[in-house]
Parts: structure tokens; C-alpha cells; sequence
């Protein structure tokens, strides 16, 4: 767990990060020795787990010990799983004895990907996309195996997939007294990098030439995701005066490349609506926070934004104290002083 502080004003935001992976089975054998494959897909997901995925796309080849060129055999071949849960496909391969096979899988929510490449026995994502577009805010599993062909007994290829893109998401947390209804609207995260590359490098697969495909010079061409709120959420994180109400408001979640920014220059944006007990409107601004993160592939992040009324723009009611008075011990100097004179008989009235 990673945790960093993000401040927007008056507003704090909080981060953490968390991965988790799990071993895969061991396929079951192959007693006709084709080529079979078996997947297991880490739980912790949006989109895609171990019931919700049913297609993948396989690149595969193969070298001789006596030659080191690749063989391809299969190049974005989509595997299927039926009803029964068996995983199939059409160009059926089959194993050859002494030869050591390299396997590539990868689903973009159970669809295919025109940035998808294999060549000298390589896989690669280059210039993958991702940005607003429905089509490319997708969950991305990967996946790659080796094993070496023998006469018999050849087990299923098991894929091990992860996550290889970072998700996250915001929650907006009022600290507001309970008759205040607060609205968070038109939540939108811009200028961000859209565009990377997924690539073997440095004996592992990462994201690399990662970088935005517009100019950040001109504002209008930031890209922009607009972020709505979870389903059966309160977005207007209306309170009672005599309930605890809901004090919390997440978005949805949204994938963007792994990177770590070296300047705060991703802006988060949203509008801030303030309404009173009587439900009148007492301010509305359109508050945002330039930031830093580091996100890393599979990697989740969820950010708390804690609004108060400095963030809303209204200044606190405040109570002080001035002079308690300005003589002794705080008490003001009485007037009419009495001059006793001793020694005076005194008449009564």
C-alpha cells in the first residue's frame, strides 16, 4: 500500500494504491496434442475477472534447437470460451517435439485491439490509446507463457493474466454541518497522457513512449473525461438536520496509461453547488486542482476530496473577543468618587 497527500485548497485529496495477484492452475492435459489454452484473470477489476472474460487474442511462435528465427503460428488468434467454460479456437496448432514455443495473450474487455503487433516473434501495443473514448476506456489484461513441445502429454498453455493499465476514481466527502445539501457535478479529469506503448523491454513487459497526442500549449485540446457517479449514488450528498445523511459521493472508475508525472500539470475539475436548510442556493463555483500522480499498471487508485466551506468559496462565521474593559482586571474606572473626611461628626438626616 502507497499512500500520497494532494491538496486543492481548502480541499484535501488522498491517495492509495494497491495490487494484488494470484497463481493460476495448471492446465489439464492434452492427450491429442494440439495446442489448448486455459486463463486465469485477477478478481480485483472493473470489467473483466475469471466469469466476465471470454475472449482473448493469441500471438504465438516457435524455434528449432537448431535455428534461432521464430515461427509464427498464430497471430491475434481469438480464443473463445463456450457455454461449458472449454476454451477453443479455429486455427487449431499442434505441438512439436524439441521446439520451444513463446505464447502472447491480451483482451481489451473481450475485444480485439488495431494497435495489436507481432513481428520477429515479439508482441507489442504500440501507440495504444487511452483516452474519453468509450471504445478505449477498457479494461486490458495481458498475459505471456513459454513452454517447450514434447511427443505426448502436452499440457494446456495457462495465461496468468494482469491488469496493465492503472484505474481510479474520485471521492468527494463533505465536511459540511448536516443541514447543507452539497451537489457535485460535471466531474471531469483533463491533460492527461493518452498514447503509449506495451512493449518487452528490460527483460519485462511496460509501458514506454508514453506521451499526450495533442498540444498542451492550447488548452482546448486537453483531453477530457467526464466523470459520472457510481450507480445508486448520491451525487447530491443531501443531509438531514436530524439524520446522518450520506456524507460521501464516488465516481466512476477510469483507466488511464501508467506513468509517473514529473510535474502537477493533470487537472481535476468539478462544479461545487451549496444550498442551505431552505434549499436556497448560497454558492456555486467551479473549483479544480492541478496534480502529480505516479500511476503504476495494475494499480488502483482512489482519491479523497474532502470539500468544506473554504473550498466553496464562503468564508467561516467566526466569533472574537475584544476588551473586556479598560480598567483593573477588566472592569471600567466608576465615576463620582466620595471624599471621606475623618474626624467629622456625621448628622443624621
Amino acid at each position: 500500500m502507497k499512500k500520497s497527500v494532494l491538496m486543492i485548497a481548502a480541499a484535501a485529496m488522498t491517495l492509495a494504491a494497491c495490487t494484488n495477484t494470484e497463481e493460476v492452475e495448471s492446465g489439464s492435459q492434452n492427450a491429442l496434442g494440439q495446442i489448448g489454452f486455459a486463463s486465469h484473470v485477477n478478481k480485483n477489476t472493473r470489467a473483466l475477472d475469471n466469469t466476465t472474460l471470454t475472449d482473448f487474442y493469441v500471438s504465438a511462435a516457435y524455434t528449432m534447437s537448431t535455428s534461432s528465427t521464430p515461427v509464427h503460428i498464430l497471430n491475434g488468434e481469438n480464443v473463445k470460451k463456450n457455454d461449458a467454460g472449454v476454451w477453443s479456437y479455429t486455427n487449431t496448432r499442434y505441438w512439436i517435439n524439441g521446439a520451444n514455443y513463446s505464447f502472447y495473450a491480451y483482451s481489451k474487455e473481450n475485444s480485439t485491439s488495431a494497435n495489436a503487433r507481432f513481428s520477429n516473434g515479439q508482441f507489442s501495443l504500440t501507440n495504444y490509446i487511452v483516452d474519453a473514448a468509450p471504445e478505449n476506456q477498457k479494461d486490458l489484461v495481458f498475459a505471456s507463457a513459454t513452454a517447450t513441445g514434447a511427443e505426448s502429454g502436452n499440457k494446456e498453455v495457462s495465461f496468468d493474466f494482469k491488469h496493465v493499465l492503472s484505474k481510479a476514481c474520485f471521492n468527494f466527502i463533505s465536511n459540511f454541518p448536516k443541514d447543507y445539501t452539497i451537489d457535485v457535478t460535471n466531474v471531469r479529469i483533463r491533460n492527461f497522457r493518452d498514447r503509449g506503448t506495451f512493449a518487452f523491454a528490460n527483460s519485462e513487459y511496460a509501458w514506454g513512449n508514453v506521451d499526450r497526442t495533442y498540444d498542451t500549449k492550447v488548452e482546448s485540446n486537453w483531453v477530457t473525461l467526464d466523470l459520472g457517479f457510481k450507480e445508486n449514488e448520491n451525487m447530491g450528498m443531501t443531509t438531514d438536520p436530524d439524520k446522518d445523511g450520506n456524507r460521501e459521493a464516488v465516481t466512476k472508475e477510469f483507466y488511464v496509461i501508467p506513468f509517473a508525472y514529473t510535474e502537477a500539470n493533470v487537472r481535476l475539475r468539478f462544479t461545487l453547488t451549496i444550498k442551505n436548510s431552505n434549499g436556497e442556493e448560497v454558492s456555486k463555483t467551479e473549483r479544480y486542482a492541478a496534480f502529480r500522480p505516479t500511476w503504476v499498471k495494475g494499480s488502483a487508485y482512489r482519491y479523497n476530496v474532502t470539500l468544506t466551506g473554504a473550498e466553496a468559496g464562503l468564508e467561516e462565521i467566526k466569533f472574537t473577543v475584544g476588551s473586556v474593559g479598560e480598567g483593573t482586571d477588566g472592569w471600567n474606572a466608576g465615576t463620582g468618587d466620595i471624599e471621606f473626611n475623618f474626624g467629622t461628626e456625621v448628622q443624621d438626616p
